[in-house]
């Protein structure tokens, strides 16, 4: 099992890895359009989550998540010439640890 080649390398003894990302500034015009909506679109009743994702090939989007298609009719259609889309999500809870 120590080939690398049999079902991907062996990291059961490399031990935890600490989390640590990159600080990044918005620079497209879907990161800057979702850096200056963000805040308001998280509180609208009803978000649970917005990113970016792909509309079509070579386009992002924003992508928000909601708990019900009610929620639709609260967001607007595009940001800054940025397509929204919406997936219904139901309620999304966080999990607490034992």
């Amino acid at each position: 099992m120590g080939n690398s080649n049999d079902n991907g390398p062996d990291f059961s003894s490399s031990g935890p890895v600490e989390f640590r990302p990159v600080e990044t500034t918005p620079s497209g015009v879907a990161e800057l359009a979702l850096a200056s909506q963000e805040a308001y679109l998280l509180a609208i009743v009803g978000v649970t989550s917005v990113g970016l994702c792909l509309s079509t090939p070579g386009r992002q989007a924003i992508m928000v998540g909601v708990v019900d298609a009610g929620v639709e009719t609260q967001l607007p259609r595009e940001i800054n010439g940025v397509p929204v889309l919406v997936t219904v999500t139901g309620p999304v809870d966080a999990l607490l640890e034992p």
